[in-house]
């Protein structure tokens, strides 16, 4: 069973597999004509789909990482040692890369006032702070900028940037599960229930300590669950990632819930590939498109979300029910849950449209572009 997924990252064990440069290369000159300028900070275990998934497919660009160590703690003080000097090593990589190459790729807007050449833009979290803007606004080095949604772009122009703004979203790719995960999977899932289910990189309560409101389900758990379980005695909820203290003893014995815990990225598809419902329960408002959602569509799974920029894929591939109010979310999730028949129609769709969003289909749109704003 192969499904369509936007991996979070690198596969444990796997190396880079778009096409790294070295410094010695900007030095030596050793650079093919035409090739286009990428620079980053960069880990195996970095937690940014897009980029992992996009830069091999991006095969005119020459990547200099900056990478930092696989060793948790360590890797915490090079990447915010990397991140404090940004100003001193990207003028010195920009200027290098000036001397060979014609045009950038640009993945960190800090980077854009050192390019001395044509780029392309891609801001895959767009905060929209006025210093962001300011370097958007004012750099005539762009050529385009890509954001993942149309509300970007619109919010971008709002705000006075006028250089050319594309849209092009997060993509999904074709992975086979690991088997042996599959098997683990069946072992969470108990005979007869319903999985309804949430993946975040946290779970946490309004009790833990620093909650982030991107990751506070409390309204969820507290609010929404105990009615859905009360309708639907047979749904049980998984919470796939990080589950915070004060939250994780508060559902420690519930059989109601199953506390699956951090996933490696790779294997989450096939965690996906359980659930008869998703969910997508924040609340919050942003212009940032969601991976999350983008794999729920790889993988036949019906959503119900809060109407919100990352849930217009769900609404507009009719694969799942969007609200405005959690009494709206109970009820919409236990329609789900009662109608199989409505979860396979919304199922059959979301496969339907992941196949328009997958990375073939985008990647070949994201090259194109590349040909148009920066020919060879």
């Amino acid at each position: 069973m192969s499904v369509l997924a936007a991996k979070q990252g690198l596969r444990d064990g796997d190396d880079m597999d778009f096409r790294e440069i070295k410094l010695a290369d900007l030095r030596r000159g050793n650079i093919a004509e035409n090739r286009v300028f990428h620079t980053n900070i960069w880990f195996k275990s970095i937690n940014n789909t897009r980029y992992a998934e996009l830069l091999p497919i991006l095969d005119r660009v020459d990547s200099l990482m900056l990478r930092c160590t696989d060793r948790r703690i360590i890797r915490g003080i090079q990447f915010r040692a990397l991140n404090r000097s940004i100003g001193a090593h990207g003028r010195l990589l920009f200027q290098q890369a000036a001397r060979r190459y014609r045009y950038g790729f640009i993945t960190n807007t800090r980077h854009i006032p050192f390019a001395a050449f044509p780029v392309v833009v891609d801001m895959d979290d767009p905060y929209f702070t006025e210093d962001e803007v300011r370097t958007l606004r004012s750099s005539r080095r762009i050529v385009a900028l890509v954001v993942t949604n149309q509300a970007a772009a619109d919010r971008y122009r709002e705000l006075g940037v006028t250089c050319p703004i594309h849209v092009i979203g997060h993509g999904l790719r074709t992975v086979e599960p690991d088997p042996g995960v599959l098997e683990d999977v069946r072992h969470h899932k108990k005979p007869g229930e319903l999985t309804v289910g949430y993946a975040a990189a946290w779970h946490l309560c309004d009790q833990d300590r620093g909650p982030d409101p991107m990751y506070n389900v409390t309204h969820l758990v507290e609010e929404v669950w105990p009615g859905v379980v009360a309708a639907c005695p047979q749904a049980r909820l998984w919470l796939i990632g990080g589950v915070g203290k004060v939250l994780g003893r508060r559902l420690a014995d519930r059989p109601d819930v199953e506390l699956v815990g951090h996933v490696p990225a790779e294997h989450v598809p096939a965690y996906l590939t359980a659930f008869d419902v998703g969910l997508y329960p924040r609340r919050i408002q942003h212009e940032r498109s969601s991976v999350k959602v983008a794999q729920y569509l790889g993988c036949g799974v019906p959503v119900v979300g809060y109407r919100s920029v990352p849930t217009e894929l769900i609404s507009g591939a009719g694969s799942g029910i969007i609200v405005d109010s959690p009494e709206e979310f109970l009820a919409a999730l236990v329609r789900l849950l009662r109608d199989p028949a409505l979860r396979a129609q919304q199922s059959t769709r979301a496969r339907a449209a992941a196949r328009q969003v997958s990375w073939d289909v985008l990647g070949a749109r994201y090259r194109a572009l590349l040909e148009d704003v920066l020919p060879q």
